[in-house]
Parts: C-alpha cells; sequence; structure tokens
C-alpha cells in the first residue's frame, strides 16, 4: 500500500514543523496523533489518506450530491 501524494505533503510538513526538538518528542506526539484512512481509488489501487482530508472530500460531495438532487427536482417541477 503507498501514500496518496496528499498524505506525502501532511508527513513533510509535520516533520519541518515538528522536528528538531530533544528526542523528537513534538515530532513523535504530531505523528502519534495523526489519523490515516485506506481509500479505494477508482484504479482499485489502495493508498493511505488523511482521515481529516477524506472526511472533507466525502462531506463537500454529498452536500453537491444534494444539491443537485435538488436542482433535478425543480427542473421536473416537484
Amino acid at each position: 500500500m503507498k501514500f496518496h501524494t496528499t498524505l506525502i505533503e501532511q508527513l513533510i510538513k509535520t516533520y519541518e514543523v515538528n522536528s528538531g526538538w530533544t528526542e523528537e518528542r513534538k515530532l513523535r506526539a504530531a505523528l502519534e496523533a495523526l489519523d490515516v484512512s485506506v481509500y479505494t481509488q477508482t484504479n482499485g489501487a489502495q493508498v493511505l489518506v488523511s482521515s481529516k482530508e477524506l472526511n472533507d472530500h466525502l462531506r463537500k460531495f454529498e452536500q453537491m450530491e444534494a444539491q443537485r438532487k435538488h436542482l433535478d427536482a425543480q427542473n421536473r417541477g416537484d
């Protein structure tokens, strides 16, 4: 399983912000707090992604679907 590119960028940012402390305590804590999920892409490949980003995208998708259904109902005269 691979990291999604957005997760790689988040890991790099986490390292840049939190490294350099004694015994890397701050970095360890930040990495321990990182929540990841498995996402299956349309091509079937599974990648690790940030759970927060995945949930944000799902929420936006659901909002867009609800809006689309509402517009379809208006166009049909429901």
